[in-house]
């Protein structure tokens, strides 16, 4: 009989994590804003705090790089997320996935900017075939409102190839929205016939359709058309992304309802007129000016102009 400890039937032993990997796989406590310390205030029977905004600021440094995915149907399980995220992101360094109130959001923190850039513009949004929207975290962040900040491609036709620095081009991008990075082709210069580069912006605004280098009065300056390749549609009564008054209905709802508000004058005739006035004298009817629905009808109503 062999030897319990022969090598023959040895079992291959797993190489042992080291303290530091172990470290970085384990989710390690926020570090504390230590803000100043302070006496609740009152106001009308409220008890409430202020916060000043460097302190709000602060507060929200250690999830700068957080992201919100808002799935589109039930998501799958935050075991499942963590894997696919873990398998398919390429991330350096570690996601923290959390659940959060709502059911179908989930919050993923990194501490990366290279991962932050990384999940934010992928092409392809969906996990184990369920699609989702991401969405930068911020301390305004509200679960009810979709944020109106978005990254976007955009295209600059026709840039000179010296132009294209990323200290450059985030100084020409600057009124456009944040500089998040340029494509391989503008960073390696392989591609001249413009420059592809991504931006956060407010989708809430409306775009700049072109920016001049140099004085509009110089004859040496040249105007840049800009060309934006995945610009979403916002539709700022209801705070969603990809929605426009064309695909909101209670958009269009609220529109007819203004369309159909008019001025009306109601011309009130005394009792006094139904019957005969021996004297043969009438007295002036009243007019008051009132607001009302289009549809309203009668004889004694005059409509005057639409509000």
């Amino acid at each position: 009989m062999a030897a319990a400890g022969g090598t023959g039937g040895s079992m291959p032993v797993a190489t042992p994590h080291s303290f530091a990997e172990l470290i970085s796989a384990t989710p390690q406590p926020i570090p504390d804003a230590l803000l100043p310390s302070r006496c609740p205030k009152t106001m009308e029977g409220e008890v409430y705090f202020l916060f000043s905004k460097e302190e709000i600021l602060k507060s929200a440094e250690p999830f700068r790089f957080s992201l919100v995915l808002k799935f589109l149907r039930q998501r799958p399980s935050l075991d499942a997320i963590r894997l696919f995220i873990k398998n398919r992101w390429g991330l350096s360094g570690v996601a923290v996935v959390s659940s959060m109130r709502k059911p179908r959001n989930v919050f993923v923190r990194l501490t990366l900017e290279e991962d932050f850039n990384k999940a934010f513009l992928r092409e392809v949004c969906d996990i184990d075939g369920v699609a989702y929207r991401p969405f930068h975290w911020s301390p305004k962040y509200s679960k009810e409102e979709e944020p109106s900040v978005v990254p976007v491609w955009i295209f600059l036709p026709g840039l000179a190839p010296n132009f294209y620095h990323p200290s450059i081009l985030k100084i020409l991008t600057a009124p456009i929205g944040k500089f998040i990075r340029c494509d391989n082709s503008t960073r390696c210069a392989t591609r001249i016939d413009g420059a592809r580069v991504c931006l956060e912006l407010d989708a809430a605004k409306s775009p700049l359709s072109s920016f001049w280098i140099g004085a509009p009065s110089c004859p040496a300056s040249r105007r840049q058309e800009v060309v934006y390749e995945t610009l979403l549609a916002f539709y700022t009564n209801c705070k969603l992304q990809g929605h426009n008054l064309q695909m909101c209905k209670k958009g269009k709802i609220g529109k007819e309802k203004e369309k159909k508000l008019v001025r009306l004058e109601y011309r009130v005739v005394p009792k006094q007129l139904k019957s005969s006035d021996p004297s043969g004298s009438k007295p002036e009817p009243q007019e008051v000016a009132v607001l009302g629905m289009e549809s309203k009808s009668s004889d004694d109503i005059v409509l005057v102009s639409e509000v």
